[in-house]
């Protein structure tokens, strides 16, 4: 699925910023869907030894895409979740259709969430989508009850992860460039999805600096790796290599200090779509101040970058003072729910 999409424009009243990272803090995850060690994801093709030696179907041969009969086969539980789904609706393949794999129920087992539009056959967008859950048992998946109902907005599911589903919430499905209200997570209960996690924009961008500052200090340097590149990172060998930020031990440090004092700041409201905090020197410390502003409705909703389109979610403005008049600060955009570095560099204290 393209990743051109999403983002989120929302009004909210002013908060501290430790309020927020502790409501953060309960989603236990980077709640992307997307970019945590150990994620679900969908079904690789079945082993290529099982495949058919005959040229036309040899997947050695032809899933590079060079012949009309190159599509590599679904993994078994995704053709049986298939079966069920038609069966139950028969015209949910006639839109886009995702597969998501993982233990939703912590049986052990994995289970089926099949995410697919709905609309009229033909349309260029869907009207609505649906999610599906297949648990697994004894006998093979069971389709449960349908739970679309329980996303306030158009679900765009990110996938399974230690026992949860994310989604991201969609201001509608019908827009080509739709905008995040929201970032949830669901626990199956027994005979439903429960709702466990929920953070918007504004509480997504303070979680994420504050789990840039936890792995920094940890030494984790590879978590914060990639963030440190201008968007996702593509799946083809030219994907942007992460820039050495931190490499520069002083800036490493200013980093955790100021992400830490802010934390502790009130996050004021400038207009309806920017938040503002700051952090004035402590006496004997270099002058400038520590700030974070938040933009939830940036200019140029969407941007190129590597090759991809992307709807910015928003974007985070993170600074500080070093020495001589000089200080330094971070643009981070908000892509899929992750942060994304779209420029550094020193700044005149003056200006």
């Amino acid at each position: 699925m393209s990743p051109a999409r999403r983002a989120g424009r929302f009004a909210l009243p002013a908060a501290s910023l430790a309020a927020l990272l502790a409501l953060a803090g309960c989603g236990g995850d980077d709640g992307n869907g997307g970019a945590a060690a150990g994620a679900d994801k969908k079904a690789a093709p079945a082993d290529a030894a099982a495949a058919s030696a005959d040229p036309a179907t040899d997947p050695a041969l032809n899933w590079g895409g060079t012949s009309p009969h190159d599509t590599p086969p679904l993994d078994p539980l995704i053709e049986q979740a298939d079966a069920i789904v038609r069966k139950a609706d028969p015209g949910f393949d006639h839109f886009d259709v995702d597969h998501f794999v993982g233990d939703l129920d912590r049986d052990g087992r994995n289970d089926v969430v099949i995410e697919y539009g709905i609309g009229e056959e033909g349309a260029m967008r869907h009207v609505a989508k649906r999610v599906r859950v297949l648990l697994a048992r004894k006998d093979g998946l069971q389709l449960q009850p349908d739970q679309t109902d329980v996303f306030a907005d158009c679900p765009q599911v990110r996938g399974i992860r230690d026992g949860r589903l994310w989604v991201d919430g969609l201001e509608a499905c019908m827009l080509p460039f739709p905008r995040t209200l929201g970032y949830y997570a669901f626990e199956w209960d027994g005979k439903a999805l429960r709702r466990v996690v929920e953070e918007t924009p504004e509480q997504r961008v303070i979680a994420q600096l504050q789990a840039m500052r936890l792995a920094l200090q940890a030494g984790r340097d590879s978590e914060v790796a990639a963030h440190l590149r201008p968007a996702p990172a593509a799946a083809d060998k030219n994907a942007a290599e992460p820039e050495a930020v931190f490499a520069d031990a002083q800036r490493r440090r200013a980093f955790i200090d100021t992400v830490g004092m802010l934390s502790h700041a009130q996050l004021s409201r400038i207009d309806e779509h920017r938040r503002f905090a700051s952090v004035a020197p402590r006496g004997g410390a270099v002058p400038g101040e520590r700030a974070l502003q938040i933009d939830l409705a940036p200019d140029g909703a969407t941007a190129e970058v590597a090759g991809g389109s992307y709807v910015i979610d928003a974007t985070a403005m993170l600074q500080w003072p070093q020495s001589g008049g000089v200080g330094y600060h971070m643009n981070f955009r908000l892509i899929e729910g992750e942060l994304y570095l779209a420029d550094h560099e020193e700044h005149d204290l003056g200006e």
